[in-house]
């Protein structure tokens, strides 16, 4: 691949990786349950200790590249080093957005829908982008990947015993500090539609992505 080309390919990584930020923050926003069951605890964490949502994300995404290191060691490619700036990125422009942009409420039920819709239009639309360019993953996916193929689990069986221990974590700490409940509604609805949709959106971008 040339140098314009590379080039080109990192924009555009950077740029979904911005907008998939920006997504994560609508559906925090509409308040009717995240998807990302990894931002079900770090809102908790945020409520109990003040350590913003971004923050929790990047060190919890930093925990994940070592993990690949620790699991790959010799094997583990420096490319996956570009997993460190994509977390700091992610991290960065959720708690900008969340906290210094995303200042008002939203009282009316209805429009929480159509932030919690619009949220997972952009992250089907920017993950798959990000899917297709391949240049690299988010460091929690990269990580069930790495672990699926170095100890020979089932991905799907990984993902989903993950997301259920976060799922019983969020609503642990919600019971126990009196906490708003992060896991509802629109964590399932987000887990039925996020696939599909990704999937949608992945077959009509490859033509533009791969041009």
């Amino acid at each position: 691949m040339n140098t314009g080309k590379l080039i080109k390919k990192y924009i555009l990584v950077t740029f979904f990786v911005v907008m998939m930020a920006v997504s994560q923050t609508l559906c925090m926003k509409a308040d009717i349950g995240l998807c990302a069951c990894w931002d079900s605890v770090s809102l908790n964490v945020w409520q109990i200790t003040g350590l913003k949502a971004g923050t929790f994300s990047i060190i919890g995404n930093l925990i994940c590249i070592v993990i690949q290191i620790l699991m790959l060691r010799k094997d583990f490619h420096p490319i996956r080093l570009l997993q460190i700036p994509v977390a700091i990125i992610f991290g960065v422009v959720v708690n900008f957005v969340y906290y210094q942009v995303l200042l008002f409420d939203l009282h009316s039920y209805p429009v929480r829908v159509l932030f919690w819709a619009v949220s997972y239009l952009g992250l089907a639309v920017f993950i798959g982008g990000l899917n297709l360019l391949g240049a690299v993953q988010i460091p929690v996916e990269s990580t069930y990947y790495t672990a699926s193929s170095k100890f020979g689990i089932d991905f799907a069986k990984l993902h989903i015993t993950c997301d259920a221990l976060l799922i019983i974590t969020s609503i642990t700490l919600s019971l126990m500090f009196g906490l708003s409940f992060k896991v509802r509604e629109g964590t399932i609805g987000g887990m039925l539609v996020l696939g599909p949709l990704t999937k949608w959106c992945m077959g009509w971008e490859k033509k533009f992505i791969h041009e």
